[in-house]
């Protein structure tokens, strides 16, 4: 059935959806609907009049995400002309159907009307698991997979108004989006009913994970390619879980007000006592992926918080060290780290490295590689074609920011993968096989660079307008300690602090090229033999390989 009992309350919340209310506009609609007289209503009539109303107050749009297509012409054996009257689709995927018939005797449907609906549902261009049938009199919907004798909701049109949430609950586009994520975890329940072999559902287990790590490229690329109703994103992001903001939005550099939503949306999550829940997930005990802009909006959350509280139920060790678990000591201790590049942590250091290193090489392959971006262009092209001129989404597009996004999501995928190929037991991070792996990546971007010496007049011609420092960051240039200053210069006690307490670091950002450090030492006497200067930069970004940093830094263009 597609309400039941069989999930516990946990599961239950996570994999249904509250409706909201309707407007007056909706009911008003609705009562008109259930009031007509359906007397010589033809089929016709009975879509026009009837379902076509209830439609709209689903959610349903032709074009739009939630889209549907009336009269769809398949094809069976010996039929070549069947159409289904409407057929409802979730991102271009088929849900369910509906199939309106003229005002028929009885209080329910028979055989030959389920029968005919049936037979459309499972067609392959279909394979719509949900079908509603309608004739103006009455309505009812059947669960295919589940039960074709008994429909799950069934009433009389005349009582639509007292039956449209339960309606709503089941067919509004993301309720039944929710249904099929049910779905999927009952045909698990099927599938190993009768296991008796562990490893067996040890390696199914395996090909889940591997999946849905696969797919969290996708989800970032769904995410940042969305079409919001709301434009601004600080508005956006104020009711974004924290799942989302340090999962997904701490990833990318952010504007200033959307900054102060994630901040403002995780800070009221720890004054309401679960600052652990927000803590462990932005800086775990374990090793976890991460990128030049994550860290540098944790700082910002952080300096947010202290204004608030100073109080901490849980920091960890590997930031505070002996220090006492309080937000200012967690702010301490993250400066430290990300002014010096995590010079006394290796494992997140090299993880930062990776992160580059795999922006830079999916950059130089969409450069030299231009075949790469084909479906950049299609998708730019179906976008043109399906988005209304006036969508948000369609304003935006361009083949060149779908080839940044592509950029953006494969880095992602691939600092995700390289965190959990090197980590074993969750909390033991394989340096030395890292490392190996991380040569690997430079050698592999060094042999392409090579491949291409005219790079840099490559890069200037497609002109991606990119805003990233891609090629510079983590080869001559320091965007992580860059970024960490833009966030720290906008307090005046922590520009303070590290002022006192980093300027070396300060003077190293200022020799790399950044300039929050030279806007930060602006007035400041700058001793000639000050440690911060004469920065060795295949240290800091290349594990001490003056070779292969050398190497970069000229085919990059910065000699």
């Amino acid at each position: 059935m597609l309400i039941d009992n069989q999930f516990n309350i946990r599961e239950g919340l996570l994999l249904h959806k509250n409706i909201s209310p309707l407007s007056t506009q909706y009911l008003d609609e609705l009562k008109y609907v259930q009031d007509l007289d359906v007397t010589g209503f033809t089929e016709a009539d009975v879509r026009g009049e009837i379902i076509d109303p209830i439609i709209r107050v689903l959610g349903y749009k032709k074009g739009q995400f939630s889209s549907v297509d009336r009269e769809k012409h398949i094809r069976f054996l010996g039929k070549t002309h069947k159409y289904i009257d409407y057929s409802f689709t979730l991102w271009r995927e088929n849900f369910w159907i509906i199939e309106a018939k003229r005002p028929l005797k009885g209080d329910s449907f028979g055989y030959d009307e389920l029968s005919q609906a049936t037979e459309y549902s499972i067609h392959p261009e279909i394979n719509a698991s949900v079908i509603v049938l309608c004739d103006g009199l009455k309505l009812e919907i059947f669960d295919r997979e589940e039960n074709l004798e008994t429909p799950v909701i069934s009433f009389k049109i005349k009582n639509l108004l007292e039956n449209i949430d339960s309606l709503r609950k089941i067919l509004e586009p993301m309720q039944i989006w929710f249904f099929y994520k049910r779905r999927v975890l009952k045909s698990i329940d099927k599938a190993f009913e009768s296991e008796f072999n562990q490893q067996r559902v040890n390696e199914f287990l395996d090909i889940i994970e591997n999946r849905f790590r696969e797919k969290r490229g996708q989800i970032l690329k769904n995410f940042q390619s969305a079409e919001f109703t709301e434009k601004d994103s600080a508005a956006e992001v104020s009711n974004a879980s924290i799942d989302d903001i340090i999962d997904v939005y701490f990833f990318f550099s952010q504007p200033i007000p959307t900054m102060h939503s994630m901040n403002r949306v995780l800070i009221d999550h720890c004054l309401e006592g679960r600052s652990f829940d927000v803590i462990y997930k932005v800086f775990p005990d374990h090793y976890r992926d991460a990128n030049d802009a994550y860290y540098s909006n944790a700082l910002s959350f952080l300096i947010q918080l202290e204004m608030e509280t100073n109080t901490l139920n849980w920091s960890p060790s590997w930031l505070i060290g002996k220090g006492d678990k309080t937000v200012e000591s967690t702010i301490k201790g993250l400066i430290s780290h990300t002014l010096n590049f995590f010079k006394d942590d290796e494992a997140r250091k090299i993880i930062l490295l990776a992160s580059s290193a795999f922006r830079r090489l999916f950059k130089v392959l969409s450069i030299v590689s231009p075949q790469i971006n084909q479906g950049s262009e299609l998708q730019h092209l179906l976008t043109r074609v399906n988005e209304s001129e006036f969508s948000w989404n369609q304003i935006l597009s361009s083949p060149k920011r779908n080839i940044i996004i592509d950029i953006d999501r494969l880095s992602l995928m691939a600092t995700d993968r390289f965190v959990s190929d090197f980590t074993s037991d969750k909390y033991k991070f394989n340096s030395a096989l890292a490392k190996q792996q991380l040569s690997q990546v430079w050698h592999l971007e060094k042999i392409l660079l090579e491949s291409a010496p005219n790079y840099r007049q490559l890069l200037r011609e497609k002109d991606l307008g990119e805003l990233h420092p891609t090629e510079a960051s983590s080869v001559v240039y320091d965007n992580l300690g860059h970024n960490c200053l833009c966030v720290i210069k906008m307090s005046e006690k922590w520009k303070k602090y590290t002022l006192d307490n980093h300027m070396d670091e300060v003077i190293t950002l200022s020799e790399t090229g950044s300039w929050a450090a030279k806007e930060m030492l602006e007035g400041k006497e700058i001793p000639d033999n000050s440690p911060g200067k004469g920065i060795k930069h295949s240290d800091r970004f290349f594990l001490g390989n003056d070779e292969l940093q050398g190497s970069l830094k000229t085919l990059y263009g910065y000699s």
